[in-house]
C-alpha cells in the first residue's frame, strides 16, 4: 500500500513546487505591472494637461515671438513639473497599498531584498527627494522665465549684467538655485559615497541641467536630446531590471513622468506652436542628469563632465546651432519632424 501512495504524494509535492514556482513568478510581475499602470495613467493627465496649460498661457498673456518671430505659448514646460505631481501622489497611495498589504502578510516589507521593500525605499527616499529638487529646479525656470532678461546671455552676459546693474541677475540666480539643488540631492540621496564622487555627480547635474537649456532654442532640439537619452537609461535599467531585480532601477520612477511629458509635448513643440521655457528646458536637464548619475560608472560620468564642459564653451565661443549646422548628420537630424 506504501508503494501505492508514494506516487500521488510525489504528484502533491510536485504540483505544490510548480505552484509556488508560478506564484513566484506573477509576483516577480508585479513590478512590470505597476510601471505600466503608472506610465498609462501618466500619460491620460498629461493628455488632458496639455489643452488645459496651452489655454493658460494664452489667457495670461505668456506669449513669446519664436526663432521665427511667430508668437506662441511659452512655459508648456509646466507640463512636466505637473506630472512628477501626480507621480509624487500615485507613489503615496502604492505606498498605503504596500503598507497595507504588509499588514495582511500578502507582501513582506521588513526584508530588504523584497521588490516590496525596495519599491517602498525608492518611494520614501528616491522619488520624494528627486520631486522636491526638480520643483526647485521648476521654480527657479519658472522665475526666470517671466522675470529674467532674455537679452542676458552666456556667462560673459551675465557677469557683464552683475556688473553694470550691481545685482544679480536672474539667470545667476536660477544658477545658484540649481546649483543648491543639483549639490544638495546628492548630498541628501549618497552620504556613503566620497566627497569627489559627489562632486562629480553634481556638476553633471548643473551641467546637464543647463545644456538641454542650451539646445532649447530651436523647435523640438532639447525634446529629441531628452527622449534620446532617456530611451539608454530604460535600456540599461527599464523593464529588465524590474523583472530581475524586483523593483527596477531606482531612477525608474522619476524618469517616467518627465518622459512621458515629453513625449506629449514634443509634436506641439518641434511643430513652433509652444515652447518649453526655461521651466522645461531645466527639467529635461536635471531629469536626465540625475539618471546619468544614478545608472552610469564613474568613467562614464567623466566623459559625460568633458563633452558637457566642452558644449558650454562652444556655446560661448561661437553657438550650439552653429556647431549644429557644419556638421552634416546632427543638421539633419536636427531638422528631422519639424515643421
Amino acid at each position: 500500500m506504501a508503494r501505492l501512495h508514494a506516487p500521488r504524494q510525489a504528484v502533491r509535492r510536485g504540483g505544490c513546487g510548480a505552484a509556488d514556482a508560478l506564484a513566484r513568478g506573477a509576483i516577480r510581475l508585479i513590478p512590470l505591472l505597476i510601471l505600466d499602470l503608472d506610465l498609462l495613467v501618466l500619460a491620460a493627465a498629461g493628455w488632458w494637461l496639455l489643452p488645459h496649460v496651452q489655454r493658460f498661457l494664452v489667457a495670461h498673456g505668456r506669449l513669446e515671438p519664436n526663432y521665427r518671430g511667430a508668437a506662441i505659448p511659452r512655459g508648456m514646460g509646466i507640463v512636466l513639473w505637473l506630472l512628477i505631481g501626480v507621480q509624487e501622489a500615485l507613489a503615496q497611495i502604492l505606498l498605503l497599498l504596500l503598507r497595507s498589504a504588509d499588514a495582511t502578510q500578502f507582501v513582506d516589507l521588513s526584508t530588504k531584498d523584497s521588490w516590496a521593500y525596495i519599491a517602498a525605499r525608492q518611494i520614501e527616499v528616491d522619488v520624494r527627494l528627486f520631486a522636491f529638487a526638480a520643483t526647485v529646479v521648476f521654480v527657479a525656470g519658472w522665475t526666470d522665465d517671466l522675470i529674467g532678461d532674455k537679452s542676458v546671455k552666456g556667462l560673459k552676459g551675465h557677469f557683464r549684467y552683475c556688473r553694470d546693474a550691481g545685482t544679480l541677475s536672474m539667470g545667476a540666480v536660477k544658477a545658484l538655485l540649481i546649483s543648491a539643488a543639483c549639490f544638495g540631492a546628492q548630498i541628501a540621496a549618497n552620504a556613503q559615497i566620497p566627497i569627489w564622487e559627489m562632486g562629480i555627480n553634481g556638476l553633471l547635474l548643473l551641467l546637464l541641467t543647463n545644456a538641454l537649456n542650451l539646445l532649447d532654442v530651436r523647435p523640438g532640439r532639447a525634446l529629441k536630446a531628452f527622449i534620446a537619452g532617456a530611451g539608454c537609461l530604460l535600456l540599461i535599467g527599464g523593464p529588465a531590471s524590474a523583472a530581475g531585480a524586483g523593483a527596477g532601477a531606482p531612477y525608474m520612477y522619476a524618469l517616467l513622468p518627465v518622459l512621458a511629458g515629453a513625449l506629449l509635448l514634443y509634436r506641439q513643440d518641434a511643430g513652433a506652436r509652444g515652447m518649453l521655457g526655461d521651466a522645461g528646458s531645466n527639467m529635461l536637464g536635471f531629469t536626465l542628469g540625475y539618471g546619468v548619475v544614478m545608472a552610469a560608472p564613474i568613467p562614464v560620468k567623466l566623459l559625460v563632465v568633458a563633452l558637457l564642459l566642452y558644449m558650454h564653451v562652444q556655446a560661448e565661443i561661437s553657438s550650439i546651432s552653429a556647431l549644429i549646422e557644419r556638421n552634416r548628420f546632427l543638421n539633419w537630424l536636427d531638422r528631422l519632424g519639424r515643421t
